[in-house]
């Protein structure tokens, strides 16, 4: 259960819980998102997806903000996942050009493929552990770890060294 977890009533409204779930986790559910992203307006939406997914199962999981992240982090890879086909088809429509003021290591992260791109977020910004990455990403702590590997390899390569 997570610190804000503790502080929301489970009792009562479950509107009032919702709306004080929604308060306690909105702003980080935005930036993971974003991150995940590259776009404001769809981490917007994507936060909006989770919090409405909350409330129609009807019941408070054991650990809000961990079923909100996976919710988020799920959400993000289906964008993710429709945008790589959107590429390999012509008719589709362009992909919206990246924001021109994100510096060259956030632009570099932005092309790493999904599950490395995530697993840099949830590392260094969440601050989570491989083993938390790795409940929420549904994968095993190895691949976690493989694929962190991997993404600070291939950054590496990518950035310029002074």
């Amino acid at each position: 259960m997570s610190e804000t977890d503790e502080l929301m009533p489970k009792t009562g409204n479950s509107e009032d819980w919702l709306a004080a779930a929604y308060e306690a986790h909105r702003l980080a559910l935005f930036r993971l998102a974003r991150l995940l992203t590259g776009s404001d307006p769809f981490a917007e939406d994507v936060v909006q997806e989770a919090f409405a997914r909350l409330q129609a199962t009807g019941q408070v999981p054991d650990d809000t903000l961990a079923y909100l992240r996976t919710v988020v982090a799920n959400l993000c890879r289906n964008r993710t996942r429709r945008l790589v086909l959107e590429r390999h088809h012509p008719q589709s429509a362009p992909l919206p050009v990246e924001n021109p003021e994100l510096d060259e290591t956030w632009a570099a992260v932005q092309k790493l493929p999904f599950r490395q791109r995530a697993v840099v977020v949830l590392r260094f910004y969440d601050d989570l552990s491989e083993a938390e990455i790795a409940g929420l990403l549904g994968c095993p702590t190895g691949t976690v770890k493989s694929a962190l590997h991997r993404a600070l390899a291939r950054l590496r390569r990518s950035l310029p060294h002074d």
